[in-house]
């Protein structure tokens, strides 16, 4: 990683921006390029089907060059006669989260747009989790141990999926059924030894957003219980002394007449999908701070058993296909560990959740995020 933080530091203007527009597609943005210079770059983007423009710059006062290139991007908007709303920033010097949180009050109060600022944390953990090849493309590094790194985390999701699976370990009391599993895996997970005794770790949370939970701490792990009501054992959240966070449970899915679906729109105390995977994840974030672990985590959630099951999203479920997979991973999200805010746990995890809904038949991703920002159920987690 060292290697990568030094090429990010000396990048010149030129391979910078080339990167920036590259790691801004990577995240789902569509860009059509308009503008470049000597270290800065300018362009139209689109997200979902929100217009905007983006940003980029290697300027050491990457306050000044924000504040500049906003100045442009209005220029530009007057003289297209166009509202964009959304502002992207891309840096390759170190923000911190106040100084982000700042930053989007001052662009927000100047010119009414909502900014997202990507800087050199945020590129290193694209880059060094999932998308190696955008860094041996234009800063002509081979991370190697990254791939290698990807394989490792594939081989830890299908030991622990296997487990789940075959009610093994910590699931031997899971019931019967459909089951969504969450992980999340700090980048120092395969690097460091245990971190402390199990006695000590955080409570985990749990997926169910409610009901009683008791709290067990064995040799390597503290494990919580999920439950509806008193004696209905649905799930679990644990946390390792390693740094795994794993939650799982059955209280997503129900019948509708013959139909299996799983729940995506909050119901009384009991959150969407959506809803409980965000909650739990900057949850579990937060334990891992306090453990020790920095930088970047690795995110993903998995469905087991449930190829039948359709997405209950609120608004009928007669023409909604089935999953058709018994065991479906969803790609792998990387989100920072020390910038819990929200906006950025939901700009992290909105890919993760959108392909959840793709796999379910709904081609636009998931409604409930929406420039970095909670849409629909309320409270937001």
């Amino acid at each position: 990683m060292k290697e990568l933080e030094y090429a990010l530091d000396v990048a010149d203007g030129a391979t910078f921006v080339n990167l920036a527009a590259a790691f801004l597609r990577s995240r789902g943005y569509r860009t059509k390029e308009f503008r470049a210079g000597s270290g800065e770059w300018s362009a139209r983007i689109w997200m979902r089907s929100r217009p905007g423009i983006a940003c980029a710059s290697v300027a050491p006062d990457w306050r000044e060059a924000l504040r500049s290139s906003a100045r442009k991007a209005k220029r530009i908007e007057r003289e297209r006669e166009t509202e964009y709303g959304l502002f992207v920033f891309v840096t390759n010097q170190d923000v911190t989260g106040l100084q982000e949180f700042d930053m989007e009050d001052e662009i927000a109060r100047e010119y009414g747009w909502r900014l997202r600022l990507y800087h050199r944390q945020d590129l290193i953990g694209e880059l060094y989790n999932t998308a190696p090849g955008l860094a041996k493309h234009h800063l002509d590094i081979n991370l190697g141990f990254d791939t290698d790194h990807l394989v490792v985390l594939e081989e830890l999701r299908d030991e622990r999926l296997d487990a789940i699976a075959n009610r093994r370990e910590e699931a031997a009391d899971l019931p019967e059924g459909p089951i969504v599993a969450l992980h999340v895996v700090p980048n120092g997970i395969f690097a460091t030894e245990r971190r402390r005794a199990s006695s000590d770790l955080p409570d985990p949370v749990t997926l169910s957003g409610g009901g009683a939970t008791a709290v067990d701490a064995r040799t390597d792990l503290k494990i919580a219980y999920e439950r509806r009501m008193e004696d209905e054992y649905t799930g679990y959240g644990l946390l390792r002394t390693d740094g795994l966070y794993e939650a799982v449970t059955t209280a997503l899915f129900e019948r509708i007449g013959e139909t299996l679906t799983m729940r995506a729109v909050g119901n009384g105390d009991e959150p969407g999908s959506d809803a409980a995977v965000v909650a739990a994840t900057r949850e579990a974030l937060a334990h891992v701070s306090t453990m020790g672990f920095s930088a970047t985590a690795s995110v993903w959630v998995s469905l087991l058993d449930a190829a039948d099951a359709r997405l209950d999203a609120g608004d009928g479920i007669e023409d909604a296909p089935a999953l058709g997979f018994d065991r479906y991973s969803t790609r792998v999200g990387t989100l920072s560990i020390t910038d819990r805010e929200r906006s950025a746990v939901l700009d992290g995890i909105e890919p993760v959740l959108s392909e959840l809904w793709r796999a379910f038949g709904h081609p636009d991703g998931t409604p409930r995020i929406e420039d970095d920002d909670w849409v629909g159920e309320s409270p937001p987690p």
